[in-house]
């Protein structure tokens, strides 16, 4: 018989799944796909860390052995489709799901790396940000909009100071569905404050004249490139010279 704490990390991660899903969903409105290409866009999003976290901790993925989390993925796409004004309202709807899904999926993954592998903290805290991120990574780069990971929000920060809290009170002998929960609020509850309040970790420092530069040494190494191997229109116009 399943324990409590396995029947709760189980409820976190399909809820966590289905919150990946709307985010990705929600993310491919406004590009007005049809319901298959929700559908794959949603899936993606949904079962893309999931699926990185259980093949890299050298576990069963789940997708492919539980239909639950299908079914949620395909619930959430027909609520999305049929009911689109309501989950793009207010414009940051995605962002909060996509928050759920990154605060659960990072303690999933750091509970089990910890628990189960007895790794060094060090990796725990890189799996579980890479495991975290992969579904919006994934989301991103097929819909071909910006990464949120790549942009100046605050996303990996909250994740890792979530899964430090998890480390740090599993050090002290607590157990651990206290370190879990703690790196699911922490970790969730950060993204979501930054979020409502627009709390931005600053740039890189990167002027203007040196954009300018960097692009002049690249349409020089272009236009080098250019005479070296110049193209075929150009050796034929060549040879007819010749």
């Amino acid at each position: 018989m399943e324990s409590l704490s396995t029947k709760l990390v189980y409820a976190l991660d399909l809820f966590g799944t289905m919150s990946f899903a709307f985010s990705g969903a929600i993310r491919a409105v406004d590009r007005r796909p049809d319901i298959i290409g929700m559908l794959i866009l949603a899936g993606a999003t949904a079962i893309g860390g999931a699926t990185l976290r259980d093949t890299v901790l050298n576990r069963d993925v789940m997708i492919l052995k539980d239909p639950t989390y299908s079914m949620l993925i395909i619930l959430s796409v027909l609520i999305t489709f049929f009911f689109p004004r309501s989950m793009v309202r207010g414009g940051k709807m995605f962002q909060y799901f996509d928050a759920i899904g990154l605060g659960v999926f990072s303690a999933i993954t750091a509970n089990v790396a910890w628990g189960e592998c007895n790794m060094h903290p060090i990796p725990i805290i890189l799996i579980a940000c890479f495991c975290g991120c992969a579904g919006g990574v994934v989301r991103d780069l097929v819909i071909q909009k910006p990464t949120v990971v790549l942009s100046n929000e605050l996303v990996v920060t909250p994740v890792l100071i979530g899964v430090f809290s998890l480390i740090a009170i599993r050090s002290l002998g607590f157990g651990e569905m206290v370190g879990f929960f703690s790196a699911v609020v922490v970790g969730t509850g950060l993204r979501v404050l930054a979020i409502a309040y627009n709390i931005r970790m600053p740039r890189i420092f990167y002027s203007e004249s040196a954009q300018k530069e960097y692009e002049s040494i690249i349409n020089s190494m272009n236009h080098t490139d250019q005479k070296r191997f110049p193209s075929k229109k150009k050796r034929r116009k060549k040879r007819r010279r010749n």
